[in-house]
């Protein structure tokens, strides 16, 4: 069943393409300032959040089953429990904080399970 993380990765790779080309999702669930503020920083933290989690699925999509396909996954997986650790600690409300540690810890854990299937 290696389609499971390859789907796992097209969505990690689609969310990448939504936080560059809305960079205020991230900004209105961390109740962050307006992104159109460039003085904020808020757009380009969505768009360094946006590139990482594109080409992080991408990896997962093209590597080839077995250590390398691991190897994309324990990266993303990784990559997601820093943002439940640094969202979930820096975001500027406990609500904010909350909700995104859990989204990210969410995500971190179904990239965790996927590594079942990555032959």
């Amino acid at each position: 069943m290696i389609w499971i993380p390859r789907v796992f990765g097209a969505l990690t790779a689609l969310y990448g393409l939504s936080a560059i080309a809305k960079p205020g999702v991230l900004a209105r669930h961390g109740e962050l300032a307006d992104p159109i503020d460039r003085s904020s920083a808020v757009h380009l933290a969505s768009v360094i959040v946006g590139v990482r989690d594109l080409v992080s699925g991408i990896a997962i999509m093209a590597a080839p089953a077995g250590g390398v396909l691991l190897g994309a996954l324990a990266a993303r997986v990784a990559f997601d429990l820093t943002d439940a650790v640094g969202f979930g600690t820096l975001l500027p409300t406990p609500r904010a904080r909350r909700k995104i540690a859990a989204v990210a810890a969410t995500w971190a854990g179904i990239g965790a399970l996927t590594m079942i299937w990555a032959g």
